[in-house]
């Protein structure tokens, strides 16, 4: 045999332990494991996870992200298409909390009354980013950023649960 095929792999670290030392029962025990460890960073609420949600606590808010991103992408769209005239303002009422709708309104007269012709086809918008941030329970920021056509645009957004369903109480369109 050759030296190469003999050599044995090195040996493992003194810090290391057995493994069935570190083999999880219940996910409650990764914060106590890592403080065992020597980290010392490591937060134990009551439940025992680490930042005190549940996995079904973080799963639904993902679920609610996905929802929150799809809602950002349509008001945005309608909202281009109403200012340049493809759509009445009042299809974006059930979305939108009356200040947000008189703002909206306001700007679609504006344009209306700027554009040389009102009602010409808008080109559908490729979004390039939709960025959700959970301010807390049932509150929403997100950032949309846009391109139609001429150019790209951004949007800000503040949703928030109201009667059960999404509203949007801010928005900003650049």
């Amino acid at each position: 045999m050759t030296t190469a095929m003999t050599a044995q792999a090195p040996a493992a670290p003194q810090t290391m332990r057995s493994p069935g030392r570190f083999r999880l029962r219940r996910e409650a025990d990764v914060p106590r494991l890592l403080r065992a460890m020597g980290h010392t960073d490591v937060a134990v609420t009551a439940e025992g996870a680490a930042d005190g949600r549940r996995p079904v606590e973080l799963a639904a808010e993902a679920e609610e992200g996905r929802q929150i991103q799809a809602m950002a992408k349509v008001v945005c769209q309608a909202a281009v298409e109403t200012f340049a005239g493809l759509r009445p303002a009042h299809q974006m009422e059930r979305w939108l909390a009356p200040a947000v709708h008189e703002k909206i309104v306001e700007r679609a007269e504006l344009v209306a009354h700027l554009q040389p012709n009102p009602g010409t086809r808008a080109a559908r918008l490729h979004f390039r980013s939709v960025r959700p941030c959970r301010v807390r329970q049932g509150v929403w920021e997100v950032s949309v950023v846009f391109a139609d056509a001429r150019r790209v645009r951004a949007c800000a957004l503040r949703l928030k649960a109201h009667r059960r369903r999404w509203q949007v109480v801010a928005m900003e369109m650049g």
